[in-house]
C-alpha cells in the first residue's frame, strides 16, 4: 500500500468531509483516538458515493458489496478536541474485482495541516460474499 502524503498528488474526483472532533472521540491527552480515523474514512467514502448520485445502500441493492479487504493509516500529527478537520477521499485504483480508496485528514489552520493519510482496499463481491468483477456502471459512477 502506498499512502499519498502530498496533497498535490491526490487523485480526482474527490470529496471533502468537514467534521468537528468531539470530546467522546478523544483520549486522556485530548488527542483524537486513533481508532476513529477508519470511521471518518468510511463517512467520507459514503459522502463520495452520495455526491455521485447514489447511496452505498443503493449500490448494495444493485447486488454489489464492497467489504474492506485491507486498510492502512499513517498518523502524522494528532487532531485535538473541538478542532475542525477535513477528511478527503477519492478512488486511487481499480482491480478486476476491487477498488482502492485513499484518504487525507487535514487540521487547522484552515485545513492546511496534513494530520493523517490512509487507504482502504475493497473487494467487490456479491451479497453472498463471492468475488465479482467490478461492474462498468460502478466504475463510471465513481469516476464522475
Amino acid at each position: 500500500m502506498a499512502l499519498i502524503l502530498k496533497p498535490e498528488l491526490f487523485p480526482a474526483p474527490d470529496t471533502r468531509l468537514e467534521l468537528t472532533v468531539s470530546y467522546g472521540e478523544t483520549d486522556r491527552m485530548g488527542y483524537a483516538y486513533y481508532g476513529h480515523y477508519p470511521h471518518w474514512f468510511e463517512r467520507a467514502r459514503g459522502q463520495f458515493i452520495r455526491e455521485r448520485g447514489m447511496s452505498y445502500a443503493e449500490v448494495e441493492t444493485r447486488g454489489v458489496w464492497l467489504p474492506v479487504r485491507d486498510m492502512a493509516v499513517r498518523y502524522l500529527r494528532p487532531a485535538h478536541y473541538d478542532e475542525t478537520i477535513t477528511v478527503r477521499a477519492a478512488v486511487a485504483a481499480w482491480g478486476r474485482a476491487s477498488v482502492t480508496f485513499v484518504y487525507q485528514v487535514f487540521g487547522p489552520p484552515e485545513a492546511s495541516q496534513l494530520l493523517a493519510a490512509g487507504e482502504t482496499v475493497h473487494a467487490c463481491t456479491s451479497p453472498q460474499g463471492r468475488p465479482i468483477a467490478v461492474p462498468e456502471w460502478l466504475r463510471g459512477l465513481f469516476s464522475a
